[in-house]
């Protein structure tokens, strides 16, 4: 259904079926993964951005760090992909959390100092990983 509205590109039918995905006509709202596609899809980046970091930073409150990375990872991507300009909050949520998955990595490598600094970034914004906080 994503690709038929992304192809037909009719006003009216998008704003359908973001009613139907937002669960304006059943109240019912499906998952913003379906969402995200359809912008992605439509070719609406600002919007897919917004909604691929508001999926992303519920994940992390649930501790699931590295879905979230994947989920701003492809967003970045694909935007890079298309030449287009990566917005600041994009970027900087994809930082923290490759930062966050690095350091393990580089402990099990022995670079202690390059951990170090990776976890100094995520330190100074552990607000950002609830399930660490601890």
């Amino acid at each position: 259904m994503i690709d038929m509205v992304a192809k037909a590109k009719l006003d009216a039918l998008t704003h359908e079926l973001v009613d139907y995905l937002m669960g304006e006509t059943d109240n019912v709202p499906k998952e913003p993964q379906h969402t995200f596609k359809l912008y992605r899809a439509l070719g609406n980046t600002a919007q897919a951005v917004k909604i691929a970091v508001n999926i992303s930073q519920q994940e992390q409150e649930i501790g699931n760090y590295k879905y979230a990375h994947d989920i701003l990872l492809d967003t970045f991507k694909d935007i890079r992909g298309s030449n287009n300009r990566i917005p600041f909050e994009l970027y900087n949520k994809l930082m923290l959390l490759h930062s966050y998955q690095l350091v393990k990595r580089l402990v099990k490598l022995g670079n202690h100092v390059g951990a170090a600094r990776l976890l100094s970034r995520v330190c100074n914004n552990i607000s950002l990983f609830p399930q660490n906080m601890a």
